[in-house]
């Protein structure tokens, strides 16, 4: 994300979305009464006309609107931002913006520090590569691309490996199975732009994969580090998350920071120097005994946890904005999206 131009004094910030983790951190900044003003594209309504021809240009007009709905389409990463036009053509009526990857738009609105927060941590994490992490197992290997706001699973390759009684369909079918996960792997890399990928899997299954590759792809070699799961799948790719892997490899990616701050919380809730909920965390802020607060994204839209979130940091607590796309994030939920350590532990909690 890049800042264009700012003027908060007046709650103007004009960005330029510059990739699709952009557009999920603006899906969690844009909130209802917002104005959202940048160039979009209207279908042409020529005056006089009574009757509109079936196929109207779309011709492309600036326009503000008053944001009534937000929703962010990961599949295709397109945010749509809609509400009433305040500026512009056909005034009152409602549009659409269909942001995109590289999409500028100028947000006016009462900015709340944890959203500019967020504005900075998307410009840092705009510099930070993704990772692959590659989980394979025989016949079967999993592709999980770690962006900032989880993990996407964009694809997967699965071969009937023959028995090891029928060695020379078995060396064959190996072959064949290396060869299409690693054009898989490169594939990835291009269309990515990838720097760092960790080939993960129980057991030998992919030692023989790497020898494969410094034997055939051996392009591939300086981008690879490989971990030992107890499991294949998905769950061997977040258990290569949860056991630090990536911090090895990339110490800024934001999904093992957050995986690593919420498994923390947990050892310290059964330890007593941690609380969760509202009710517990407010009188914990009472004492001024908050150390480190997390905080689901969508529920920091809540006035309630909002509110949470201001007072914490007034007493110089750290602040971790969660994200709900990954097992970490669905975890903190699952104990009503918020805890918090504690700097001494408190007997009425």
């Amino acid at each position: 994300m890049k800042i264009i131009y700012k003027e908060l004094d007046k709650g103007i910030l004009k960005l330029r979305a510059d990739n699709s983790d952009d557009l999920w951190h603006l899906s969690h900044i844009i909130e209802n009464g917002d104005l959202l003003f940048g160039k979009t594209y209207r279908k042409e309504v020529k005056k006089g006309d009574k009757i509109r021809s079936e196929k109207l240009e779309r011709i492309p007009v600036k326009l503000e609107i008053k944001v009534e709905k937000i929703e962010f389409a990961k599949e295709i990463m397109r945010l749509r931002v809609t509400g009433t036009i305040t500026q512009g053509e056909e005034s009152g009526n409602y549009h659409t913006f269909n942001l995109e990857e590289g999409s500028v738009l100028t947000i006016t609105k009462d900015w709340k520090n944890h959203q500019l927060d967020r504005i900075e941590r998307a410009i840092k994490d705009t510099l930070t590569p993704k990772v692959l992490i590659v989980c394979i197992e025989e016949g079967d290997a999993e592709f999980g691309l770690v962006t900032q706001y989880g993990v996407d699973f964009p694809v997967s390759v699965a071969k009937n490996i023959a028995g090891k009684h029928e060695q020379t369909s078995r060396d064959k079918d190996k072959r064949e199975f290396f060869s299409e996960t690693s054009s898989k792997i490169l594939e990835m890399i291009n269309k990515y732009n990838l720097k760092t990928i960790i080939v993960a899997g129980p057991g030998f299954y992919k030692d023989e994969f790497m020898e494969y590759i410094k034997e055939y792809k051996n392009e591939l070699t300086n981008f690879i580090a490989n971990e030992n799961v107890s499991t294949g799948g998905r769950a061997g790719i977040y258990e290569c998350i949860k056991r630090g892997m990536l911090e090895k490899v990339q110490k800024d990616l934001r999904v093992s920071i957050e995986t690593d701050a919420v498994e923390r919380l947990f050892e310290l809730i059964i330890k007593n120097e941690a609380v969760y909920g509202v009710g517990p965390i407010k009188k914990a802020l009472e004492y001024g005994a908050i150390d480190e607060l997390l905080v689901v994204d969508h529920c920091i839209r809540k006035v309630e946890y909002e509110s949470i979130t201001e007072k914490s940091r007034e007493q110089r607590a750290k602040v971790h904005v969660i994200s709900s796309e990954h097992d970490a994030g669905k975890k903190l939920e699952g104990i009503g999206g918020i805890g918090a350590t504690l700097r001494f532990k408190i007997d009425e909690l």
